[in-house]
């Protein structure tokens, strides 16, 4: 699997399609959004229950046995009910 740069990364992200308040990149995409690591090897997101609900009719997701869902070799996704983390998740993570 070839890593990303930023400019892959939000590629990615916008293909994927869920609103933006429906997810947050995490791990290191985030890092990479940010300016902090210059590439990721690939996209990791939590998503709300809407996100994944989205994700769900657009993609076949293979749930694993950590609770995190696979969509392909370059994007994970996780349910994490973001309501009332608002503040919290732009303080620590990037936010499209």
């Amino acid at each position: 699997m070839e890593r990303m740069k930023k400019e892959e990364l939000i590629k990615l992200i916008d293909s994927l399609g869920p609103d933006k308040e429906d997810f947050v990149v995490v791990s290191s995409g985030a890092l990479v959004l940010r300016g902090i690591m210059d590439t990721a090897g690939d996209l990791d997101i939590t998503v709300t229950n809407s996100g994944l609900d989205y994700l769900k009719t657009k993609y076949d997701l293979e749930k694993k046995d950590n609770g995190w869902y696979k969509e392909n070799d370059m994007v994970e996704c996780v349910l994490d009910n973001m309501e009332g983390k608002k503040n919290y998740w732009e303080i620590i993570m990037f936010k499209i």
